[in-house]
């Protein structure tokens, strides 16, 4: 048995709400990022926020580890692991797993985002150990709310557990490693994913309705969720702090898509050089919203609303003149072969 081990991360594709882990987990297939740009492409949120709710859940739709069928993973329920839960991570760990849990007590694990804060049933991965000093390399939102590795006492780690155990609250790990099989990119496929992601109007997702919102008119969505913050009826004490890096990171990963497009069906990078100063502008409003996180400053809020509704408009003039410029060279390509 190794004293000390600790698995390689990759730099996420999106690491908000949790779900970074699903993507830095790829170091040994990195072709798996493929998939991630085949097939998870539309912004989502809920509308609970519009009726007493004050987060709307923002996400990328599809982006769990659950959902990644390239990832494999293995459940074991805490409910059965009290007193060997610290060998079977070891264990996992030297067979190459990542250990994600779901269900410690932040306010016990020193590092955590809720540590001496709050009692907060709270998720992260465990990549390393330590059996020298008796500590894990957990990734996780840490005490700044910045999602990265850190290390934390096991004993800490075991009380989190303990405390959700005495609340009747079993969580569980999955055990969880990329499979080794080739995942490759599909223009079609992804043209066919940002279709569907502008299929997407308030007249789709009328605000008088329930459940989830899907495709660009969710960032609509957030720039009336920053109304509500505007207007008092979600305090600015419960703002939630990581919506508007969602949204960066949406563009991010759609911009990888674009250039992907473009090389795939050598069609120029005009689309994607336009689309950069999306990313840019998407990074701004990222940043003006963590300085009114920082210190209230209301006035700013408008600001963003206007820059995010022309953001919104300005990626659905872009992304159908990609749709446009696909479709005319098919169309010229089948003229030609027709001609030969």
């Amino acid at each position: 048995m190794q004293k000390i081990a600790e698995l390689p991360l990759v730099e996420p594709m999106y690491s908000t709400y949790h779900n970074g882990i699903a993507s830095a987990v790829l170091t040994n297939n990195l072709s798996i990022r493929n998939w991630y740009l085949n097939e998870v492409i539309s912004l989502e949120c809920d509308r609970r926020f519009l009726n007493g709710y004050t987060t709307p859940n923002i996400g990328v739709a599809g982006s769990a580890i659950a959902n990644n069928p390239y990832i494999e993973r293995v459940y074991i329920p805490m409910t059965f692991l009290k007193g060997c839960l610290n060998q079977i991570i070891r264990n996992l760990i030297d067979d190459g797993y990542y250990v994600y849990f779901l269900g410690i007590d932040d306010y016990y694990v020193p590092g955590k985002s809720w540590y001496k804060e709050r009692h907060f049933r709270h998720d992260g991965t465990i990549c390393g150990y330590n059996q020298i000093d008796k500590t894990y390399c957990i990734y996780a939102y840490d005490t700044n709310w910045i999602y990265q590795k850190f290390w934390t006492p096991q004993k800490c780690f075991n009380k989190g557990l303990e405390m959700v155990f005495k609340k009747d609250t079993y969580g569980n790990i999955c055990a969880i490693k990329p499979k080794l099989v080739e995942v490759c990119f599909s223009a079609d496929t992804a043209l066919k994913g940002i279709v569907k992601y502008l299929d997407s109007d308030m007249e789709k997702y009328p605000e008088d309705e329930q459940g989830h919102v899907f495709g660009i008119i969710v960032q609509e969505y957030i720039a009336k969720y920053v109304g509500k913050l505007l207007d008092g009826s979600i305090p600015y004490e419960r703002m939630d702090r990581r919506v508007f890096r969602m949204i960066w990171e949406h563009k991010k990963v759609m911009l990888e898509r674009i250039k992907m497009i473009e090389e795939s069906l050598d069609l120029g990078n005009e689309i994607s050089e336009l689309y950069k100063t999306l990313v840019a502008e998407a990074n701004t409003i990222r940043m003006l919203y963590a300085s009114h996180h920082m210190k209230r400053r209301d006035s700013v809020l408008p600001v963003i609303q206007k820059k995010l509704i022309q953001l919104m408009q300005d990626e659905r003039k872009l992304l159908e003149q990609l749709l446009d410029k696909t479709e005319r060279k098919s169309e010229n390509e089948s003229v030609e072969a027709a001609e030969k």
